[in-house]
């Protein structure tokens, strides 16, 4: 999945949540970074520490690296769990039970690598053969339509609203969801 999708379901759940009067606490723009938080581990790392390993899928795409995060976070500060099953959610999202070496890594011994990743130029190439692949494109738009949805509902395309939610982090508290 690609970033904008990563962030446009996760809004799209807080935002059905919310409605449910559940996650009220759950700050957009924090769920926006914990959506990301795995890419924004890994893709740095494996341009720098982890270039040998080609894939831009580490160790925060492993079951373990998630664990870590979210035992951290749990001794750390338990208002900020929400945002750990977030991170968590980016491994379903990118469909990591597609790649076993890499959910199970270091257990598996090596992580997978569908095709090398470890430059910028790399990154870059495969990137753009991912979003063109059918399948991306339809999950990307699904995403598009959910988060129309989210500002539709958040009547986010008037001033007010669209400045709380980047002040604060939340949506208009008088909109009906």
């Amino acid at each position: 999945m690609l970033p904008l999708g990563h962030v446009a379901y996760t809004w799209a759940a807080l935002t059905w949540l919310q409605g449910k009067g559940k996650a009220a606490n759950v700050d957009y723009r924090g769920a926006a970074v914990a959506a990301l938080l795995p890419d924004l581990i890994d893709k740095p790392l494996s341009l720098t520490v982890l270039a040998d390993s080609g894939t831009s899928q580490g160790l925060a795409h492993t079951l373990l690296g998630q664990a870590v995060i979210t035992l951290v976070t749990a001794r750390t500060s338990r208002q900020w769990l929400p945002y750990a099953a977030i991170s968590n959610s980016h491994l379903i999202a990118d469909q990591m039970w597609k790649y076993p070496r890499t959910l199970l890594f270091p257990f598996s011994g090596r992580l997978d690598s569908w095709k090398f990743m470890g430059s910028p130029t790399a990154m870059l190439n495969a990137y753009a053969e991912i979003a063109t692949r059918p399948s991306i494109v339809a999950v990307e738009l699904v995403g598009l339509a959910l988060l129309a949805w989210v500002a539709r509902r958040g009547k986010l395309h008037h001033k007010r609203s669209l400045k709380r939610l980047l002040l604060t982090g939340k949506i208009d508290p008088q909109v009906n969801l």
